[in-house]
C-alpha cells in the first residue's frame, strides 16, 4: 500500500539552453534546411541550365516544386505528426531529406532534378510541423520556451540571408550538387540531435481523433492552386508578366510599374535583372 504523500518521480525540466543543447543543434540544423534550401539554389540557377540544358521553365520547377510540394503538404503532415508522433515523423522526413539530397549526385537531366526537389519538399512539409512542437517539450519555462524558439528561428534567418552570399563562394570552387549536398550533414546533424537530446513520442500525448481525410485534401488543393495558379511568366506580344510579383517588363527589361531612376545603379548590361524578382519572392516569402 502506498501512503497519500507518496509522489511519482517525474523527470526534471531543464533549467536553461546549455542542458539541452545536443537536442537544439537538431532543431537548428532543421529550420535551417528549410531557410537555407530555396536561397542558396537560386544562386546556381543559371549553371544548372547550362550543364542540364535546361529551359527557363524547367528551371522555374527546379525551385517551385519544393515550395509547391512542401507548402501543399506541410498541413497534411502536421495532422499526421500529431496522430503518429511529431518526433517520429521528422525523423523519418531528416532520413527522406539525407537520400534525396545525396541522389543530387547522380542526377543528368532536369527532370530527374525536379523530382528530387519533390521528394525534398515532402520531407520539408514532413520535418516542419513538428519542429517548434518539440522545442516546446523541452522545457515547462514558457521564458526558457521563447528563448529557445528564438534561437532556433535566428539560426534559420541567419542562414536565409547569408545563402546566396555562401552559395556564390562554393559555385566558384565547386560543382552546384555541393549546395544540396551539403543538406546530407545537415541532416546527420538532426537525426542525432533529435534522436539524442529528444524523449520520444508518449501515447498519451497524441491525438486519437481520425484524420480529417477531406480537410486535408481541400486544404493541400487550395494552397497548391494558390501557389501554381497563375502562371511564373507569361510569354506576351509586348513583353512578359511576372505573375509573383506584378510586374510587367518590355523587351528591352524596362519596368512599366516603376520609374527608371529607381533602377538607375544597374548595369546597362543586363537590363533582365531590373524587372527580376528577388530571392524572398522566388521563394514565395
Amino acid at each position: 500500500m502506498f501512503s497519500e504523500n507518496t509522489t511519482v518521480n517525474s523527470p526534471r525540466s531543464p533549467q536553461s539552453l546549455r542542458e539541452v543543447w545536443v537536442a537544439l543543434a537538431g532543431l537548428s540544423a532543421v529550420f535551417l534546411f528549410e531557410m537555407l534550401d530555396n536561397s542558396i539554389l537560386n544562386i546556381a540557377l543559371p549553371t544548372i541550365g547550362r550543364e542540364l540544358h535546361a529551359s527557363t521553365t524547367a528551371l522555374q520547377w527546379v525551385t517551385g516544386a519544393y515550395a509547391v510540394v512542401f507548402g501543399g503538404l506541410m498541413l497534411a503532415f502536421g495532422a499526421i505528426a500529431d496522430r503518429l508522433g511529431r518526433r517520429r515523423i521528422m525523423l523519418i522526413g531528416l532520413v527522406l531529406l539525407g537520400v534525396a539530397s545525396l541522389a543530387t549526385a547522380f542526377v543528368t537531366t532536369a527532370e530527374q532534378l525536379i523530382a528530387v526537389r519533390v521528394v525534398m519538399g515532402i520531407a520539408a512539409a514532413m520535418t516542419t510541423p513538428g519542429s517548434m512542437a518539440l522545442a516546446f517539450r523541452l522545457f515547462a519555462e514558457d521564458g526558457l520556451r521563447v528563448r529557445a524558439i528564438t534561437l532556433i528561428s535566428t539560426v534559420g534567418l541567419v542562414g536565409l540571408a547569408i545563402g546566396p552570399t555562401v552559395g556564390g563562394f562554393v559555385l566558384a570552387i565547386a560543382p552546384w550538387q555541393v549546395l544540396l549536398l551539403v543538406n546530407v550533414p545537415i541532416a546527420v546533424l538532426a537525426i542525432i540531435g533529435i534522436r539524442a537530446g529528444i524523449a520520444s513520442d508518449e501515447a498519451a500525448e497524441l491525438h486519437r481523433e481520425p484524420v480529417d481525410v477531406l480537410g486535408a485534401v481541400l486544404g493541400t488543393a487550395t494552397i497548391v492552386l494558390v501557389l501554381v495558379g497563375p502562371h511564373p511568366v507569361r510569354q506576351r506580344r509586348r513583353g512578359w508578366v511576372g505573375a509573383v510579383d506584378g510586374h510587367r517588363c518590355d523587351r528591352h527589361g524596362r519596368d512599366s510599374l516603376h520609374p527608371p531612376r529607381a533602377f538607375s545603379a544597374l548595369p546597362a548590361s543586363r537590363p533582365e535583372a531590373r524587372c527580376s524578382p528577388t530571392g524572398l519572392e522566388r521563394a514565395g516569402l
